[in-house]
Formats: C-alpha cells, sequence, structure tokens
C-alpha cells in the first residue's frame, strides 16, 4: 500500500485528523474514552504541527502529532526540544517501511520549520513491550511519571543523532530495523 505524508493545513485537514484520532483512539491508547481523546485534540492542536498519513485517495490512515516546546516545557514555535505527542498508523498499514518513512518525512519538516531544535522528546507506556524496545534503538529513557493513563518511560535523543540514524537506516547497506 502506497502511503502518503503532508502537512496538516487548514480547517478541512484538522476536521480529518480530529476524527481519525477519535475514531482511532484506542490504537493510540487502549484506555482513551472519547471525551480524553477531544481533551487531547483540544489541549494540543492549537500549539502543535500535524503530519497526515494518506492513501492514494487521500484518505487518512495516520498521523504524526508534535509540538516546538522550551527546555522549561512551556510552548514556543522556537523552542529547542520538540515534544512529539503521537504518531500513530491503521494497524493493517503498519510497516517497518512506513515507519521509518514517516519518521524520515517528521524530521525533515521539524529540520525545515525550527532550526533551533536540539532534542526530541516523547513518551511511551511502560507497558508496551514493542515501543520500548523500538524507541531504544535511537533513544534513551531520561525519567519515569505516571500519565493519565498508567506508567510511562520519558524518551529523549540528541534531534542530530536521530537525524543521522534515521539517514543511516536509509543506507541499502545498513540493516531494516
Amino acid at each position: 500500500m502506497t502511503a502518503h505524508f503532508r502537512r496538516c493545513s487548514g480547517d478541512q485537514d484538522l476536521v480529518k485528523f480530529t476524527l481519525f484520532f477519535i475514531h482511532n483512539r484506542l490504537e493510540f491508547n487502549r484506555r482513551f474514552t472519547l471525551i480524553d481523546s477531544i481533551y487531547h485534540v483540544l489541549e494540543n492542536i492549537q500549539d502543535s504541527q500535524i503530519i497526515l498519513v494518506v492513501d492514494p485517495q487521500d484518505n487518512v490512515i495516520g498521523w504524526g502529532h508534535y509540538q516546538y516546546m522550551t527546555k522549561e516545557h512551556q510552548p514556543d514555535p522556537q523552542g529547542e526540544v520538540v515534544f512529539i505527542f503521537s504518531a500513530n498508523i491503521k494497524q493493517e498499514f503498519r510497516s517497518s517501511r512506513l515507519f521509518l518513512q514517516g519518521f524520515r518525512y517528521m524530521v525533515e519538516q521539524i529540520q525545515a520549520e525550527n532550526s533551533q531544535v536540539k532534542q526530541v522528546r516523547f513518551f511511551a507506556q511502560s507497558e508496551n513491550t514493542y515501543l520500548n524496545r523500538l524507541y531504544a534503538k535511537f533513544a534513551s529513557i531520561v525519567g519515569e511519571r505516571e500519565g493519565d493513563h498508567g506508567h510511562e518511560h520519558i524518551y529523549a535523543t540528541d534531534f542530530a543523532h536521530l537525524r543521522d540514524y534515521l539517514a543511516m537506516k536509509k543506507s541499502p547497506r545498513a540493516g531494516g530495523l
């Protein structure tokens, strides 16, 4: 299945993202209620950047959602930290190849939008063995917290390191994930 990545722009795209997020909230977090997902979108969308993952017919099959922040975790369009709130692809479209393509696209977008970024941060539920094993390949756990829906690891990586790691994975000589 061919997928394309594009920046979410305009009200129509925001509606597509919101509806897709609500309909697929359990893929993002098994404990997310309808109210949780609406609150999550309303709380974060204003200061965030969203990447839509679409099929050839322009149907949304996934998203990436991130925000620039200061070191003190305050929203700032020129912040040194980019926090990835969420990224998800519908189950039937998931693959290592699409994950890498999407992550590369996001990193390229971040690099083009904000030259001040030095660090990437994100959370992962500690009980999600698959994600923790995957994220440990390019980031380190720098803390833990009790999130709204369970215990979470806080991951961080240097932006330049992540960019180089993803470029290395592009190389035909480099092994896959």
